[in-house]
């Protein structure tokens, strides 16, 4: 009974985001997360994607809305949903009873849970133009030249490359979108298991002392 008291209370301080140490952090990565998605936005629509709006009246004043742009900050809002479960279920476990101790840990956590959300993210959503582009393309072919047994993997490459540039850049977008929140929401699944999993241990290990 004390250890389930003891881990409701610890889940009771990092459920309360409407303290300020709880939303300072927030705001901060929500808004890390929104340029990432920003950044992805102007790309693509500097690379040639269609962006399709529409316009809200209220009144005499016409507001224009991106339709892709409100997709870019649902997955912003979603990072930030990840970050918020990634943080209060990992950041109590074996931090201990010491205040000064936590006081340390918890910054820490905090930005550990967002790299373990923003890094995936962030990889599976650029690097499909990454490996596209001419620079990348073209650094390949120079190492399959100078090694002529890759040259049946550059070809293959060649051909995944051409195949991707050639698709819709809508296409491109939301595939990438939906890509990366899968992959981030993932990484996370996996380390809240693994949380969980450690946590019941330790419960089964503290019953039987």
């Amino acid at each position: 009974m004390a250890v389930a008291s003891g881990t409701t209370t610890y889940k009771r301080m990092f459920l309360r985001w409407e303290i300020l140490r709880g939303w300072l952090p927030a705001i901060v990565f929500a808004a890390i997360s929104v340029a990432i998605e920003l950044l992805y936005f102007i790309y693509m629509v500097g690379r040639g994607m269609m962006d399709e709006a529409f316009t809200i009246s209220l009144g005499a004043l016409k507001i224009p809305l991106s339709i892709a742009l409100f997709f870019s900050l649902a997955n912003a809002i979603v990072l930030l949903t990840l970050w918020m479960s990634v943080f209060e279920n990992t950041a109590f476990v074996m931090a201990g009873p010491d205040r000064r101790v936590r006081r340390i840990l918890y910054p820490l956590r905090m930005v550990k849970a967002a790299a373990i959300v923003l890094t995936p993210f962030t990889i599976v959503l650029f690097t499909p133009y990454i490996v596209e582009s001419s620079w990348f393309i073209s650094a390949v072919a120079s190492v399959s030249n100078s090694n002529s047994s890759l040259s049946q993997t550059a070809i293959g490459f060649y051909t995944w490359s051409f195949g991707l540039a050639r698709m819709d850049y809508s296409v491109k977008f939301v595939a990438s979108q939906l890509s990366a929140a899968f992959s981030s929401a993932v990484v996370s699944g996996l380390l809240l298991w693994r949380v969980k999993g450690t946590r019941n241990l330790m419960l089964a290990l503290r019953r039987k002392k």
